[in-house]
């Protein structure tokens, strides 16, 4: 299942690329992917639905590879993991983030994503339009959160670290 999400933030490219840097330099992805897993369940599923998926586990595990920058376009690929039982809707998570120059005052975030969802009873049960509600969800909620941080101003005193 494929979901792809993507924001315009008023930054410029270099601004941009130095505080995603300084994001995951500082560990800060693995929070905001367990929010964005948690916001995306939340958002994406119906009572009825959300009912029968009480005791999800959460996000177990986010790593990131380091960014490469080729052509003034920056990518960060990502993955996401949750362990436990055997069969659970999202077991992984891949995808890609960019940034790309905009303007000279503006970058585009995009995500683009990969649930592969195993076969299971829950999944059949859900439904593919869900299950894409879902992952749409969960991409759109991550790159909101993203794009927070790298709008932000970074603290004074924190060093800023640079893909160059």
């Amino acid at each position: 299942m494929f979901a792809t999400h993507e924001v315009m933030v008023p930054a410029r490219f270099e601004v941009t690329a130095a505080r995603l840097a300084d994001f995951r330099s500082r560990g800060a992805l693995p929070d905001a992917s367990e929010a964005a897993y948690t916001r995306g369940l939340v958002a994406g599923l119906d009572a009825a639905s959300f009912g029968m998926l009480q005791g999800l586990p959460k996000l177990a595990r986010v790593r990131s590879a380091e960014p490469v920058q080729r052509h003034g376009v920056i990518t960060m690929p990502l993955r996401w993991e949750i362990t436990g039982a055997p069969g659970e809707l999202f077991p992984v998570l891949d995808a890609d983030l960019t940034l790309r120059r905009a303007s000279e005052i503006q970058t585009r975030i995009r995500l683009d994503g990969s649930y592969r969802a195993p076969f299971t009873a829950a999944a059949a049960e859900l439904g593919r339009d869900v299950m894409s509600r879902l992952a749409v969800a969960t991409i759109g909620f991550l790159l909101e959160c993203v794009a927070d941080a790298v709008t932000e101003p970074v603290p004074p005193g924190r060093r800023v670290l640079s893909f160059n």
